[in-house]
């Protein structure tokens, strides 16, 4: 439009110009056709500058789009409806996108977890029940032995054997306890709150009555297990608080302790391969891949509070 209406004004002031002005007045007429073609480009630099305006938008975001960042999305108001078709395109691209990689790599810890169990059985029931039987087999034996050197011997060896068998029954546990698949949730977080540590671990629920879907019950005991880990191997904690709590169509995991803490910080915004690190990623991946969220709050000398939020399906909440 803007073009044709330099082009119109053009030929209607150009003859007019042309039948009045004399061949002397030649370079005032070159003069202002200079000006007109001037002026075209002008006005097409600033309509194309202005026209492809949403354009340089829309490739900003498409460049800052990173994998598990959902709320990043193009904008759809354009006046254009080619830019705006684009946009739904691409939005709705990113949502397969997301939707893929979370079926992905919630199939990848499901198999995980699959294997888990299956090594945790084998661990219980092939390699502790050879252990019970060798250590039977030494009891009848120190029963028919009468020298005390021999018997003593066999005591040691009896004892590395309980100590094996107990440490077996620990990694069977930590693996995939079976509390969790047989009992549920809260049930495994007892039994893990009642574990050996250097912390003193009390458990307090509110609002759940019923069992969780499996998923949610996983990624929350992963959560705990790991919070806790750090509690005591890392932040060197007397005490650790874990609430669990049921309310408005969430599950909340919060576990507190009083250890030596660090600064949030601190931690890397991508996970560094060999890095001896607190296990945060696998958390809040945990958590990202149910919809959820995972917050660390934490400060030196002020302990760590990791608060994971999962939403739950209406059924499954309780008022």
């Amino acid at each position: 439009m803007a073009n044709s209406a330099i082009i119109v004004i053009g030929a209607i002031i150009g003859p007019l110009i042309t039948v009045n002005v004399s061949g002397s007045r030649l370079p005032f007429l070159i003069g202002l056709l200079a000006i007109g073609l001037i002026a075209i480009l002008v006005a097409n630099f600033l309509i194309l500058r202005l026209a492809f305006r949403p354009m340089r938008e829309l490739e900003s975001t498409m460049g800052a789009v990173q994998p598990g960042v959902e709320e990043l999305r193009v904008q759809t108001n354009f006046a254009d409806p080619d830019l705006r078709r684009i946009a739904t395109v691409f939005n709705s691209m990113l949502d397969r996108l997301e939707h893929e990689r979370h079926v992905s790599a919630q199939r990848v810890l499901q198999a995980q977890e699959r294997e888990r169990q299956r090594v945790a059985r084998e661990l219980h029931d092939q390699t502790g029940q050879t252990l019970t039987h060798e250590i039977i087999s030494l009891d009848l034996l120190l029963e028919r032995t009468a020298d005390p050197k021999a018997h003593q011997q066999l005591e040691a060896v009896k004892r590395t054997l309980e100590e094996t068998l107990e440490e077996v029954h620990r990694m069977s546990q930590d693996l995939r306890p079976s509390v969790l698949d047989d009992l549920g949730l809260v049930p495994a977080l007892r039994t893990l709150a009642k574990q050996p540590s250097g912390a003193e671990v009390s458990l307090h629920v509110d609002g759940l009555r019923d069992r969780l879907p499996a998923p949610i019950e996983t990624a929350l005991y992963r959560i705990a297990q790991e919070a806790l880990t750090n509690a005591n191997k890392y932040a060197r904690a007397s005490h650790v608080n874990i609430d669990l709590r049921c309310v408005n169509s969430h599950v909340s995991l919060r576990v507190q302790d009083d250890g030596i803490g660090f600064d949030p910080r601190s931690i890397p915004e991508k996970e560094e391969p060999g890095r001896a690190g607190l296990g945060i990623f696998g958390m809040r991946e945990r958590a990202t891949l149910l919809r959820g969220t995972l917050d660390v709050r934490s400060a030196p000398l002020r302990g760590t509070e990791i608060v994971a939020q999962l939403p739950l399906e209406e059924r499954h909440a309780t008022s």
